[in-house]
């Protein structure tokens, strides 16, 4: 019944969600205009149809984490919120002067719609893993090609068995004991690629995953026109993970489908996404840092001549120059040459140390996420020298100047912080970096955030 009618059924959910919004808007304590509340329902709902055609909707949540579902539902609510309400103000409903008379139940509502869309949602995942735990709503699907991406996928779908996805196994016209497969079991070979032809007929599979390299496009092309007169979906599964995809994600160009092999995660509504976090972490840090700060630019002034602040230029978004706040932690230098601290560094005043050893040092940077320049998590900006250095030595190393530079980032809080004075701490610094850009996520961000406060009492190793 799911299988036959998915499609209704996905389309109930969204009129579940927008029943939900519009129950809040009648439960908020103010209305937002004299006209009849059924004039106001129609124009939500139809800016609710009209977003959710950018964020597919429509489509199955089958394979799609819950995370990622309530991005997407999050994302779609707070454009269509923000819609809406312009929508409500050029209507004359919602004049600025008297903002603080609608503000309250307009936050109402959008928390309210927010928490029952989410809280939807999770209910009916949790009754489709039940309902598939019993053996009922589920997917048969079958790869072809003895591959490693077959290998993976098959992995996948036998771990998240949420996903109510069944394997028949692997059918190939070469055994898997030849140089050009992969080696496998015995339960997991399924048989000949005529074998699944008939197993598709008969309409005993309902997915169909082509996981032959992309060398045998001649014979990915036949299979695919073979099996086009079946009832299975196709999909072609090329082996991408070889290239060492980093922010990869599917787009089209007038009809032609591109994938991204190296992407900053902040593409789109994620960039403004990352700002708002950087403002929220900014404007709640400041009551913290600013007596630090102060004490800080004090004790400076007090130890040594010269500046409180020391500024460099850094390499930032994009490998855009731009100058990084700091206090300064050394004595005046005459020559402007770089040269890197090392542990025991005459250069390094006693307050620079205390300064160094804690980060302290580092608070100034705040100006630079203010300015946008930097974000508060994100790879940590180097010296010109040792990026013009490092560059050619590293594979992708330029692939951190993709996001914005931070004040703190994941290399830092896994060890890796302090001096670079081999070319295997700077490529562990680069690992950890990519893999933040390929994991990057809000609550990633806030455990880096929460393991920094924590770094000066558990590392030494800076100076």
């Amino acid at each position: 019944m799911f299988q036959q009618f998915g499609a209704l059924f996905v389309r109930l959910c969204r009129l579940v969600d927008t029943g939900l919004i519009l129950l809040c808007l009648a439960l908020t304590t103010e209305p937002f205009s004299p006209r009849p509340a059924m004039i106001d329902a129609l124009l939500c709902i139809a800016v609710l149809e009209l977003t959710a055609s950018f964020f597919h909707l429509s489509r199955s949540w089958r394979i799609v984490r819950l995370r990622h579902e309530l991005a997407d539902l999050t994302a779609h609510w707070s454009i269509s919120f923000a819609g809406i309400m312009t929508l409500f103000a050029l209507l004359g409903d919602l004049p600025l002067a008297q903002a603080p008379s609608w503000a309250p139940a307009a936050a109402l509502w959008y928390g309210g719609s927010l928490c029952a869309i989410i809280l939807f949602h999770i209910v009916m995942r949790l009754v489709l893993r039940l309902w598939r735990s019993v053996g009922h709503d589920h997917r048969s699907a079958a790869f072809i090609g003895a591959t490693e991406t077959a290998q993976r996928l098959g992995d996948i779908f036998a771990r998240h068995r949420w996903m109510g996805i069944r394997s028949l196994g692997v059918f190939d016209d070469r055994r898997p004991s030849d140089d050009r497969t992969v080696a496998l079991s015995p339960h997991d070979f399924g048989g000949s690629v005529d074998r699944l032809y008939e197993l598709a007929r008969t309409g005993a599979v309902s997915r169909i995953y082509v996981t032959l390299p992309m060398a045998a496009e001649q014979r990915i092309k036949a299979i695919l026109d073979r099996f086009g007169d079946t009832t299975a979906s196709l999909y072609y599964c090329p082996p991408l993970f070889r290239l060492d995809l980093v922010g990869a994600r599917w787009d089209d160009v007038y009809g032609q489908p591109v994938v991204s092999i190296v992407e900053s995660p902040f593409e789109g509504h994620m960039r403004w996404v990352k700002r708002a976090e950087d403002i929220a972490l900014t404007l709640m840090a400041l009551p913290l840092i600013l007596p630090v700060a102060l004490l800080a630019a004090i004790a400076i002034k007090l130890d040594t001549r010269g500046p409180v602040f020391y500024r460099q230029i850094r390499y930032g978004l994009d490998g855009r120059p731009f100058r990084i706040w700091k206090f300064r932690s050394m004595r005046m230098a005459g020559d402007d040459a770089f040269v890197q601290a090392r542990r025991g560094d005459s250069r390094v005043t006693r307050v620079g140390a205390l300064l160094r050893r804690t980060s302290i040092d580092e608070l100034p940077q705040f100006i630079n996420v203010a300015l946008g320049s930097m974000s508060v998590v994100g790879p940590r900006p180097h010296p010109v020298a040792l990026d013009d250095s490092f560059r050619p030595l590293i594979h992708r190393y330029a692939v951190r100047h993709k996001i914005k530079p931070g004040i703190t980032g994941l290399a830092q809080v896994s060890g890796w912080r302090g001096e670079t004075d081999t070319h295997h701490k700077m490529a562990q610094r680069i690992i950890h970096d990519i893999d933040y850009l390929r994991r990057w996520s809000l609550w990633l961000d806030l455990q880096i955030v929460a393991r920094t406060l924590a770094v000066p009492f558990v590392q030494r190793n800076a100076f």
